[in-house]
């Protein structure tokens, strides 16, 4: 998912503002049953503050010590971390997770624009995504560890060329030589914040909008009455607009969301609104009521219904009991992101895998 990046961007803003020098911690690489996966980022900031976790309180405190020798000296630095065998006890941890992570810790400057935080800034600004490339080891003298390749800089031009060649999919290490000398780099793409379209801005819109921020997802709340939209609740959305189902191509750029829902509460402006996302690409299109009222609005659609097949949901959300306005929006959300995941949504316990969480 590309919403694990909603931390590094907030950390971004608020260094900018302090402008005092931290440090990023990256998972490079990991073996066995981990917390979090290759990619996942935390930034660690003076006074020992810490924006995002890593080891769900695994190493963190021994990471924070790790910091500040790199906050010190401003050399960037890998550590690894095994809780696969009894050294785990010496932390006072006792988990028992059967895991292990490398990870590489990058000291941020105001200087440098915190480099590589201003990448995920920019990433999160666009729809655009972007790659990302960190050298963790090396013996070349002009590319020391820490170093962020830029794609565009004339003095990281050959670095680029090389990776450019390689096929790369997901995060990873890659390795390569230049001028005889092996560099190692972990390679990522960051992709945007996932986008959520709400077509109704009733009172249930309200925590759903809620959740859906609190995700990292950016979200657009729409509706035809401008009173609803003036409500308070709704100053939380990264964008409010006025439209009908008659003109919302014309206010939305519809292809950019990932999933909406339809909540006017309106029969017939829920067909409308329905008609208009028909010639969308937008994977997920969930609906309230029964599944009778799905139907009974497939059909209203006549021959546009087609092109919505296997992507309308209704009665949208996981069977989770819910019944209160927040407990329903907490099954919508987890009802996208389990099909947006290819996931049935059943509990973890149940699963061959017995990793931590």
């Amino acid at each position: 998912m590309s919403n694990k990046t909603k931390h590094l961007v907030d950390a971004y803003q608020q260094l900018k503002q302090q402008t005092q020098p931290a440090v990023l911690a990256t998972i490079i690489e990991t073996i066995g049953s981990t917390y979090q996966k290759a990619g996942a980022r935390m930034v660690i900031i003076q006074q020992d503050k810490l924006i995002g976790l890593l080891g769900g309180g695994c190493f963190e405190r021994d990471l924070i010590e790790q910091a500040r020798s790199v906050l010190a000296t401003g050399q960037s630095k890998t550590v690894f971390y095994d809780m696969r065998t009894q050294q785990e006890l010496l932390w006072g941890l006792g988990l028992g997770c059967n895991g292990a992570v490398t990870i590489l810790l990058q000291r941020l400057d105001a200087d440098h624009n915190f480099s590589p935080l201003n990448y995920f800034a920019e990433v999160a600004a666009t729809d655009n995504s972007a790659s990302i490339a960190t050298i963790y080891q090396t013996a070349h003298p002009d590319y020391p560890i820490g170093t962020t390749i830029d794609w565009a800089a004339e003095q990281d031009r050959r670095l680029s060329h090389a990776l450019q060649k390689l096929a790369i999919s997901k995060p990873s290490i890659q390795s390569f030589e230049l001028d005889g000398q092996l560099i190692q780099v972990f390679y990522q793409t960051i992709l945007p914040p996932l986008k959520l379209l709400i077509l109704g801005a009733g009172p249930d819109a309200v925590p759903l909008l809620q959740i859906a921020k609190s995700l990292g997802w950016w979200v657009s709340v729409v509706d035809y009455r401008p009173a609803y939209l003036a409500e308070p609740s709704f100053l939380l959305a990264d964008q409010l607009c006025l439209a009908t189902s008659d003109n919302l191509h014309q206010q939305v750029v519809l292809d950019r969301f990932s999933a909406v829902v339809v909540m006017t509460h309106n029969l017939e402006n829920d067909a409308g609104f329905l008609t208009a996302l028909s010639d969308s690409k937008i994977a997920f299109i969930g609906l309230l009521g029964p599944a009778q009222r799905k139907n009974r609005l497939l059909r209203f659609l006549g021959a546009d219904a087609e092109k919505l097949s296997g992507r309308v949901f209704g009665p949208v959300g996981l069977d989770i009991g819910a019944e209160t306005p927040e407990e329903i929006a907490l099954s919508m959300m987890t009802g996208i992101l389990a099909q947006l995941n290819q996931r049935d949504g059943q509990q973890l316990s149940l699963k061959a895998n017995d990793g931590c969480h």
